[in-house]
């Protein structure tokens, strides 16, 4: 018989968000910048940026249907205007309350 022990993620584990964009969206570059400046002040934040234009068959795979949008751990956060107060809540959220990993 098999246990599923469920174990949460320390703050000081890697949080991984999905930057889905497009070089040519300017409100990607918003959220870029937005993201650059918390990393700063979240230093385990890794991001990973999938350029939706080269690579569209994984995004909407993933469920991206509009950039820009962040993923992780399951929950997505998207739209046509991210506001850099939306992406740093989606953030904090991420980084205060990880998923319980089996």
């Amino acid at each position: 018989m098999k246990l599923n022990r469920k174990v949460r993620q320390g703050k000081n584990a890697d949080m991984k968000i999905t930057f889905y964009h497009s070089a040519l969206c300017p409100r990607c570059l918003l959220v870029g910048r937005t993201l650059q400046k918390l990393q700063q002040e979240y230093p385990n934040l890794v991001v990973e940026k999938v350029e939706v234009t080269t690579r569209p068959v994984e995004s909407l795979r993933n469920g991206i249907r509009i950039i820009p949008a962040l993923a992780a751990d399951g929950r997505k956060l998207a739209g046509f205007i991210l506001t850099p107060t939306a992406v740093r809540k989606f953030v904090a959220k991420i980084y205060e309350c990880p998923p319980a990993i089996d």
